[in-house]
């Protein structure tokens, strides 16, 4: 299936979704909770935080269905929209702390791509290593990184969630591939320990 028919496909089933089509919700929910479940891991390791959030999402969905905007990609749509959501509710949760407690939840916001890295193969030197040096990077560069190949989303569509120019994002990519090559060189390694990582995934770098 060709992106624009992708495209004419979900324009036609959010249509149907915002004049009361309760079978088109329910497919865009089945068709997009494991990748918002998935996506959602990279911001909070709270599973049922993340789905708290995925339900609110949808249930705000159903509920503004006919004030909702025309929109040809529903996947990047619930993503950017998710993505808010789950920092909304990190940060509410974060400001009703108090004392110890606010010094203890400072250190947890951090995303886990490193961590799911390490999850993967915990017996391997590779992603070992990788998941180590996954931390040369600054938090933009690791979700860039995860847009890029794990959701496969193009750099327009990368820009539109994070807030950024078309050229900052294409930038904020390459410049996390070329600190990974630098970071990984310095212990020994080369690119293919990323390749090898993207291969296991089913992505295309």
């Amino acid at each position: 299936m060709t992106k624009k028919r992708e495209f004419d496909k979900d324009y036609f089933l959010w249509e149907r979704f915002k004049k009361g089509d309760n079978k088109a919700f329910f497919s865009i929910y089945d068709k997009f909770f494991d990748t918002l479940f998935n996506y959602g891991l990279h911001f909070s390791r709270d599973k049922d935080l993340i789905k708290d959030c995925i339900h609110d999402l949808f249930l705000d969905l159903y509920k503004y269905r006919e004030k909702l905007s025309e929109i040809d990609n529903i996947r990047f749509y619930l993503l950017r929209s998710l993505r808010r959501l789950i920092h909304k509710e990190k940060s509410r949760k974060i400001s009703a702390l108090r004392g110890e407690q606010i010094l203890m939840q400072n250190d947890i916001p951090q995303m886990a791509f490193e961590d799911n890295l390490i999850a993967i193969e915990t017996e391997s030197e590779n992603n070992r290593v990788l998941g180590e040096v996954m931390k040369v990077l600054s938090d933009r560069q690791r979700e860039g990184l995860l847009l890029k190949y794990e959701q496969n989303l193009s750099y327009k569509e990368i820009a539109y969630i994070l807030g950024i120019s078309v050229e900052s994002a294409r930038t904020s990519v390459y410049r996390a591939l070329k600190d990974l090559r630098k970071a990984l060189k310095k212990k020994g390694f080369s690119m293919q320990v990323l390749f090898i990582f993207l291969r296991n995934r089913n992505l295309i770098l």
